[in-house]
């Protein structure tokens, strides 16, 4: 399964992620998908979880929490194509 993951905001606005396992989001240059940009996130905030044919988020211990539909997430939370979620100030989007 091939995970698409693009910033919505920010100054890497329309950049894209191609992912086909589970990955980690952070600030930290090391993580799959690195927002070295927004010092609102953890160095390993959360994770997107790939497992076909469903795709699933999780917040990993960040200070500033994930947030899905106005929510913070606790836990893990099965996505669903096209799903648009927060971490620190920058907005992403999944689609597969």
């Amino acid at each position: 399964m091939k995970v698409k993951v693009e910033i919505l905001s920010g100054p890497e606005d329309g950049q894209e992620y191609s992912i086909t396992k589970s990955s980690d989001i952070g600030r930290d240059s090391a993580n799959p998908i690195a927002l070295t940009f927004d010092k609102f996130l953890s160095r390993r905030h959360s994770r997107i979880l790939v497992a076909e044919p469903e795709c699933f988020l999780e917040d990993i211990g960040s200070t500033n929490g994930t947030f899905i539909d106005g929510e913070r997430l606790t836990g893990r939370i099965l996505l669903e194509n096209g799903k648009v979620f927060k971490v620190g100030q920058t907005w992403l989007q999944v689609s597969w």
